[in-house]
């Protein structure tokens, strides 16, 4: 049942497109493929208390076995860990492992935003608010994706930049610009799957998942909506972050507890001018796969 699911991206570091390595491939086109799977996801899988305990037993010491095989089959790099392999004490440990950023080259040009996380990005200069439009294999509108008129007011025919993080990836979400973060404010709903791995239909990933929302008032950008997304096997969203207290480009904001995951940026109408290889890739249905700290845009 394996090799099912097909994910073609744009490596931008590389220059060349790739095929995602997906975790647990089977088991996923099952879930999301198949009466009897999506009865089970329904049932199971999306239940918060069913991630948590998944987290909570990725916390236990005996998960730590599993750490260097899923290095070796999805390929992990390694060179920028802070702790030896052996020194995590839990899958999740290394799950959520923090890295030298002293090896990240870091777009440190103030008239640059930089991603906040490693993943596959798509990228939408200009939305409008009352629209629904397919986003790979989910939907998205505005309007039931921030559930405020106020805040769909103030983004309405801005831009927007989707990152998609799949288990492989660096978990740590990070500050684009510097400036003042607000608080985190959490938008309750369920764990459906990040990855675009249900082929019979669309997903409501964006207006169904957990998600917590944070207004940033950077320095550069105007008013940014950073918004993350807990997905199947999420059990937990952390922010490490002061509210009100000034932060740099790139430091960290927080992290994901276990499972794939999506981290949303909404900008104010004339703001940036996302960056063109980002925009023409989304055009063309192919993400593109961007490093934090890396440029996705610069000031309009």
């Amino acid at each position: 049942m394996s090799n099912r699911i097909s994910i073609k991206y744009f490596d931008r570091a590389e220059s060349m497109l790739r095929m995602e390595h997906v975790y647990a491939d089977g088991l996923l086109y099952w879930l999301y493929n198949s009466k009897m799977g999506d009865l089970v996801s329904c049932i199971v899988f999306r239940n918060k208390y069913i991630s948590q305990l998944y987290g909570w037993m990725n916390k236990q010491g005996f998960s730590k076995r599993r750490i260097e095989s899923f290095i070796r089959k999805m390929e992990v790099n390694t060179d920028e860990l802070l702790c030896p392999i052996e020194g995590f004490e839990s899958f999740n440990d290394f799950f959520r492992r923090e890295l030298d950023l002293s090896k990240r080259r870091i777009n440190w040009d103030p008239d640059v935003c930089i991603s906040p996380v490693d993943g596959k990005i798509l990228a939408y200069q200009s939305l409008d608010p009352d629209l629904t439009f397919r986003i790979k294999r989910s939907i998205f509108n505005l309007r039931s994706f921030l559930l405020s008129d106020k805040l769909v007011a103030k983004f309405s025919h801005g831009s927007m930049i989707v990152s998609r993080l799949c288990l492989k990836d660096y978990h740590h979400f990070h500050f684009p610009d510097s400036g003042f973060p607000g608080e985190a404010t959490s938008i309750k709903g369920k764990y459906h799957a990040s990855g675009p791995y249900n082929l019979r239909g669309l997903i409501p990933f964006f207006s169904d998942n957990y998600r917590t929302l944070t207004i940033f008032d950077s320095d550069h950008f105007g008013r940014i909506a950073m918004i993350e997304i807990g997905a199947f096997t999420v059990g937990s969203i952390r922010q490490i972050y002061r509210s009100g207290h000034r932060v740099a480009k790139g430091d960290r904001k927080g992290h994901f507890e276990m499972g794939g995951s999506t981290v949303v940026m909404l900008f104010e109408k004339g703001r940036i001018a996302l960056d063109k290889d980002l925009c023409v890739n989304t055009r063309n249905d192919i993400e593109t796969y961007v490093l934090m700290g890396d440029s996705i845009g610069s000031i309009h």
